[in-house]
């Protein structure tokens, strides 16, 4: 089944099911992690609306990261070929994400006007880069996922964490390194998540 088919069947029906939010949408109050306040959201108890806004600050990012990193015009052949494909699944959980948030009556966090990205300037600065920020993302989503309570989202982020871990394990390979170095992964913190994020979105 086409990815984004996929988590939209899943983020549809957890659209559907608005008593599983254990924070407030009435009156329009609700507490969102945007790009300038993770670390605010995240020191209060997270809603499952808060960890989508939190996933979607992230693939905007990844999303724009590989518009970068393509704009610069220094991959070709392979890498080139699975960069273009990384970036479509990176819009592709952007859209489904901005989707359900919209359902449930939440303000989806848009992407930053800008971002504080190193300089693209070699082969190496950008898989190293790369490899970096889907290391960050598997991290992210392992550590929200236990925050979770509907089990719809979960699966959803299941399916969005698998594909940043293959991302990450092909970036490995293009680097010449082990693409599966340990047989488990970390999860990160919100606070380690923010202390490694907070410089790209400027926050």
């Amino acid at each position: 089944m086409d990815l984004n088919l996929h988590l939209n069947d899943l983020l549809d029906f957890a659209a559907s099911r608005r008593n599983f939010v254990r924070g407030s949408v009435a009156g329009g109050s609700l507490a969102v992690a945007t790009a300038a306040g993770l670390g605010h959201a995240f020191a209060q108890q997270l809603s499952d609306i808060d960890i989508l806004q939190f996933a979607l600050t992230l693939e905007h990012l990844e999303a724009n990261m590989y518009a970068s990193m393509l704009a610069t015009n220094l991959l070709t052949g392979k890498e080139q070929t699975y960069f273009t494909s990384f970036g479509g699944h990176e819009a592709a959980h952007v859209k489904a994400l901005t989707d359900t948030l919209t359902k449930l009556g939440a303000n989806p966090v848009q992407a930053n006007a800008k971002y504080n990205f190193p300089a693209f300037d070699s082969r190496e600065a950008i898989l190293n880069f790369a490899k970096t920020a889907e290391d960050i993302g598997v991290g992210a989503y392992q550590g929200a996922a236990a925050a979770i309570t509907n089990k719809a989202i979960l699966a959803a982020a299941g399916s969005i964490v698998q594909v940043e871990a293959r991302h990450a394990a092909i970036v490995n390979l293009l680097l010449g390194l082990d693409p599966v170095p340990q047989p488990t992964t970390a999860s990160l913190t919100i606070d380690e998540v923010k202390a490694k994020v907070g410089p790209i979105l400027g926050s």
